[in-house]
């Protein structure tokens, strides 16, 4: 039974996901196992990973190393309604696109408001720009940075969907888990059936990538059939030791 390679270009990370399809084969030669019960809780879980799984592709396409994470506060003095706190980012957004364009640059943004878990509190992802335009350009409470020094930004896709998990499932104040300018990247996405019973167990890296090894996925889906996903980062001068020291572990 021939498989299904998923190969997500983002940036500087390739995503790798092999898995099986009922639609490419009548016959699963045992590779299937039996399908799972779904319950509300579990695909509650799916949601969630799906959800983290696309930010993760979005944001590594568009940030990287030197850019920033930003939350943003309010003062116990100026605490909003969460349709104030909504018109508070589009201003902001508005002033900060402009201080961007001033200083030659364009701003692109990721953008999540968690309304319901805390107090309201805005996090938003941005290319790098000086600290002080930022924080001048926020009149509302607090502005904490936190500079991205990671090529690959899943550990804070996870973050962002889980702070804001309880606001996009109960408000009516969002209906998005997280909003973006229009002119970010989008991951490129291909698909290839691979005429092959099985794929190998140990994925290698490709030139000039490395896999860290906590980003190698084997399970087995709702269907019933396994899957193997991982990801590959591009090497840095930082990550050339790691990658000699993968290879050789391959040979």
């Amino acid at each position: 039974m021939p498989y299904i390679k998923r190969t997500v270009y983002a940036g500087n990370m390739l995503e790798i996901k092999k898995y099986y399809s009922a639609r490419y084969g009548k016959k699963n030669n045992g590779i299937r196992a039996e399908r799972q019960e779904v319950s509300s809780e579990k695909q509650k879980e799916i949601n969630e990973r799906n959800a983290v799984e696309k930010l993760t592709w979005l944001l590594n396409a568009n940030f990287g190393a030197g850019d920033y994470h930003v939350t943003l506060t309010y003062a116990e003095s100026s605490k909003p309604e969460p349709e104030q706190a909504k018109e508070n980012m589009r201003k902001f957004l508005r002033k900060l696109r402009a201080a961007y364009r001033e200083h030659g640059s364009e701003l692109k943004y990721v953008e999540v408001t968690e309304y319901e878990n805390k107090r309201i509190h805005h996090h938003i992802v941005l290319p790098y720009i000086d600290t002080r335009i930022l924080s001048s350009l926020w009149k509302h409470g607090g502005v904490h940075f936190r500079a991205i020094y990671s090529d690959e930004l899943s550990k804070l896709a996870e973050y962002l969907v889980k702070e804001t998990g309880k606001t996009f499932r109960g408000s009516v104040v969002s209906a998005k888990r997280w909003n973006s300018s229009r002119n970010l990247k989008k991951p490129e996405i291909k698909k290839e059936i691979v005429p092959a019973d099985s794929w190998r167990r140990v994925p290698a890296p490709v030139s000039g990538y490395y896999i860290p090894a906590d980003k190698i996925i084997v399970d087995v889906d709702a269907f019933g059939y396994p899957y193997q996903k991982y990801t590959m980062v591009k090497v840095s001068e930082k990550g050339r030791k790691k990658a000699k020291r993968q290879e050789r572990s391959l040979t």
